[in-house]
């Protein structure tokens, strides 16, 4: 059966929505069997951008924690969520003191 032209310019309406080639239009099924086609092309494209996407907030975290670590470890100490074992003991001067900082919040 092959699709008249509005199934036609709606099945490629949908293509043009998702970012799908047209050449996913069988002639040969039915609208909705294209559609259903169409469809599962887009629940799979989707959980994969889902899982490359969580991929790519895991790497700028852990760059962010690279480029930004003081404001970073500043916000775990105020947040009470980290104890550093790296932090030496502080130094007492009349300078800025982190440890004096982090106890005035």
């Amino acid at each position: 059966m092959l699709l008249n032209n509005l199934e036609l310019a709606t099945l490629k309406r949908y293509c043009d929505k998702y970012g799908l080639d047209y050449q996913e239009i069988d002639n040969s099924l039915t609208f909705w069997e294209n559609k259903k086609h169409l469809r599962s092309l887009v629940q799979m494209l989707t959980r994969t951008l889902d899982v490359f996407e969580m991929e790519r907030m895991a790497e700028l975290q852990k760059q962010y924690m690279k480029e930004h670590f003081l404001s970073y470890y500043l916000a775990c100490q105020m947040a009470g969520e980290t104890k550093s074992t790296e932090v030496e003991q502080p130094q007492h001067s009349s300078r800025f003191s982190l440890q004096t900082y982090i106890q005035s919040r």
